[in-house]
């Protein structure tokens, strides 16, 4: 199983790409798929106009998943 981690810096939120499906962290369900693309839109830096803005890509860093846990358990 291949999984990326990320932390969403303009959403505070944890999210991951796991087998090729993008994956958000929420509080309450746990991971969720991401249907609204919040993840791969930084991931790709798509701005509603095109792909490769890096203004989109900032927001989302790629962390260990090691990190990921210790943000999720945080809150």
């Amino acid at each position: 199983m291949d999984t990326t981690y990320y932390y969403l810096t303009d959403l505070n939120q944890v999210g991951k790409i796991e087998d090729f499906v993008p994956y958000l962290h929420d509080k309450e369900k746990g991971w969720i798929v991401d249907n609204d693309n919040l993840l791969m839109d930084r991931v790709m830096g798509y701005d509603g106009d095109g792909i490769g803005s890096s203004d989109m890509v900032f927001r989302a860093d790629e962390i260990s998943g090691a990190k990921a846990m210790r943000l999720i358990e945080n809150g």
